[in-house]
């Protein structure tokens, strides 16, 4: 075949790799202690009522708590509350040290017979439905209208602001059709679509349906200064889900979203920012809506289809260290032979985990080979206790939600970083990952070994199938977004969040590392995928410059995003306002695909910012400090390296003069 393809002249297409979809990387039973978590999910995640639950996704707070805060689909934020659906198109509030997006109920879409009680009919990657007694509402993301399918209720678009008039007519009016454009008193035009001819009573804060309505009723708001005509050439077709799907190819991928829909026309749906960067060839429409995450942009059609380029790094930097600092890099990895993992929980062990496989590959980039032995048993010390499940703090697995937490996280939710209520299990097992791939590259056997804890590890966080019975897809990740939710199932006002973008690269980079130290290439290439499209994330929504438009003066000068919210961004941190806290937590760990996180265009407008911590900040911090420096002065850098005394757990001497050392221009 091959011999005749040739003979014709034809080249044979590269054969691609299927990274998300199909099925599961492994249906292993997780060896571990199964136990029952005290938060239990209630009726209100209905379709969705059955492990593996999808802990992280962004629109759990229907389902969590008091099930009565927002949740954001975007442009859109809503909230499913026991009168009906509250939406808004919310204005932004900026101030030095927050952004935010402020909810008023613009619309409220409800019906004069009560709304009853509310669950999730359904949820896939891209969408979830909110059934209420019957009004169905599918929320897909990016979608510029909110839709409501009416069964035998009659319909009201109730509103905290005044209505004005509704197709010209004011209230105490009627009015009947299948369009109606709704004016407010804040200044809002929206308008209302329905499947069939509704007529409407005009009050002074609503529209009342005259009769029970079975069809579908849309709503949308024209943005400010802009015409509702894109809007109505495409009000026919409805998106009521979506998949995500992504096929890999020597150094690129490509990742796909196909939209279910239902209705007649071409689709409309926006594109944030990042989404621009990489789509293929999607027609455009002229609306647009200003949102937290800037302008989104309006795309035709049912399938996006984003091209996104995959790293080349693997295991070192790109460059060898300058010769001028090999011995000085050598003499420090020689005088760090002596660290050890003392910590016993899964994130300040991970991080020590990961500077011991970083010592390693270190090693093994010099030719120390004995270095690089003693480095990697001391690692294997450290890891199997925690796979053979024999360590204090030993891995559970969660029978209720569907995931891999540690003891001492399941008898207090508070404990390990909150771990067992499903907060950053991508930071702390991405340093597992990463130092099992370092093993596993000198050690085959060893992960052959290891495999099943290993793998309940990777299945916990990347598993990319909806077809493992034990384990959600991808737990934490948005791929709407593009980045990642830290936060699991624990309600907050302002939905899912994230601080350390870096952790969580780190986390995929371990991912990238383990499946090419085992050689499994769609496990690596699962880890680009996900590394690739965190770090295009977190230049866009994370790291500020001149250059970008995202977020307005006083925010932007800053420099950096310390969390980022479904509706609100925090020049903050969970554990502290130190300048180095909040900078810095968006570097660590320094590893070799920390070269593609850190822009030089960024380090110089942020590094003059972040300079003055160096003064007070604690050793540690000030490393990172350093480091960050040797993006754009890599001599003074090594200076600054040297006078240091200590280093962070997830760092060493030797790391951070390696860093400096392998700097462009070193």
């Amino acid at each position: 075949m091959l011999l005749l393809a040739l003979v014709a002249g034809f080249v044979l297409p590269a054969i691609g790799i299927d990274i998300l979809g199909g099925g599961p990387l492994d249906v292993g039973e997780p060896p571990f202690e199964p136990r029952t978590h005290n938060v239990q999910p209630d009726g209100r995640w209905g379709g969705a009522n059955h492990r593996p639950y999808p802990t992280n996704a962004w629109w759990t707070n229907v389902a969590l708590g008091s099930g009565q805060s927002m949740i954001s689909p975007m442009p859109y934020q809503v909230k499913a509350l026991d009168d009906g659906l509250h939406v808004s198109l919310p204005d932004k509030v900026v101030d030095a040290n927050f952004i935010f997006m402020a909810f008023v109920p613009n619309m409220i879409i409800t019906a004069m017979e009560g709304m009853g009680d509310r669950s999730v009919k359904s949820w896939d990657p891209l969408s979830v439905t909110i059934a209420y007694n019957g009004v169905e509402i599918p929320l897909a993301r990016g979608a510029p209208y909110i839709t409501a399918k009416f069964s035998g209720r009659t319909p009201i678009l109730a509103s905290a602001q005044a209505v004005l008039s509704v197709n010209g007519q004011t209230v105490g009016s009627s009015v009947s059709g299948s369009r109606f454009e709704v004016e407010l008193n804040n200044g809002q035009h929206w308008i209302v679509y329905t499947s069939s001819d509704v007529t409407f009573q005009i009050n002074g804060d609503s529209l009342v349906a005259n009769s029970a309505f079975t069809g579908n009723l849309r709503i949308a708001c024209v943005p400010p200064g802009q015409n509702a005509a894109d809007l109505d050439a495409h009000a026919g077709k409805i998106p009521i889900g979506g998949e995500v799907q992504a096929e890999s190819s020597g150094n690129s991928a490509t990742i796909t979203f196909r939209w279910k829909t239902e209705g007649s026309g071409d689709l409309l749906t926006m594109a944030l920012p990042h989404h621009m960067d990489i789509l293929q060839g999607a027609p455009t429409a002229g609306i647009r809506y200003n949102t937290i995450k800037g302008d989104m942009v309006a795309v035709v059609g049912d399938v996006w289809t984003m091209k996104e380029e995959l790293t080349s790094i693997e295991w070192n930097s790109p460059r060898p260290v300058a010769p001028q600092y090999v011995e000085a890099v050598r003499e420090a990895l020689r005088n760090d032979i002596g660290t050890q993992v003392v910590a016993g929980d899964p994130y300040f062990g991970g991080k020590e985990m990961g500077t011991l496989a970083r010592l390693a590959l270190i090693a093994d980039e010099l030719g120390e080979t004995d270095l690089a032995n003693t480095y990697r048993q001391n690692l294997k010390n450290a890891i199997e206790p925690w796979l053979a499940g024999t360590n204090a703090d030993h891995f559970t697995y969660d029978t209720t939600w569907g995931g891999l937490v540690t003891k001492n996280a399941m008898d207090d939710g508070g404990a390990d970083f909150g771990q067992g209520m499903y907060n950053d299990h991508h930071f702390h097992y991405g340093y597992f990952m990463y130092a099992a791939g370092v093993l596993a590259k000198a050690d085959p056997s060893w992960a052959q070994q290891w495999r099943g804890p290993l793998f309940q590890i990777l299945r916990d966080i990347a598993n990319p199938s909806q077809d493992d019975p034990h384990y959600t897809m991808i737990r934490c990740k948005d791929f709407y977004m593009g980045h990642s939710w830290a936060s699991g199932i624990t309600e907050f006002a302002d939905g899912h969040n994230q601080e350390s973008t870096s952790e969580s690269i780190n986390g995929w980079y371990g991912v990238y590392l383990f499946g090419l130290g085992i050689g499994d290439e769609r496990i690596k290439d699962l880890g680009r995928l996900l590394m690739a499209t965190e770090i295009r994330s977190t230049h866009k929504y994370w790291q500020i410059t001149s250059s970008d438009v995202i977020y307005p003066s006083p925010y932007a000068d800053r420099k950096v995003v310390g969390i980022v919210w479904s509706s609100k961004v925090d020049h903050a941190t969970w554990f502290g306002a130190n300048l180095e806290f909040i900078h810095c937590i968006q570097m660590l760990p320094f590893t070799p695909i920390s070269e593609e996180v850190l822009r030089r265009e960024w380090i110089a407008e942020e590094y003059p910012v972040l300079s003055p911590a160096a003064g007070s900040a604690d050793e540690g911090w000030r490393g990172f400090i350093y480091m960050a420096h040797a993006v754009i002065d890599p001599a003074a850098a090594w200076a600054e390296v040297n006078g240091l005394g200590r280093f962070d757990d997830g760092n060493s001497r030797t790391n951070a003069l390696h860093w400096v050392a392998t700097r462009p221009n070193a």
